[in-house]
């Protein structure tokens, strides 16, 4: 069985666009937030996620990160 990650991973390769963590859910209904944050911390780490702080459309937060996968490693800032 897939980890989580690679769940993750996925979920943006289906996708083809950025996401948030509300989106992704969607995409993996068998893992949990916290695994889904979990991993995408981990794809942050091995520079393979870049995020941005964008405007809430929903109800509670104000803002939410926005997720974008990058095929090939990010180049260390």
């Amino acid at each position: 069985m897939p980890n989580a990650a690679m769940k993750v991973r996925l979920a943006f390769e289906t996708a083809q666009k950025p996401l948030t963590l509300t989106e992704l859910k969607t995409y993996t209904d068998d893992l949990e937030r916290n695994e889904i944050s979990m991993a995408l911390c981990y794809l942050r780490r091995q520079r393979y996620v870049s995020r941005s702080l964008i405007d809430n459309a929903n109800n509670g937060r104000k803002t939410v990160w926005l997720y974008q996968y990058h095929k090939t490693k990010l180049p260390k800032e």
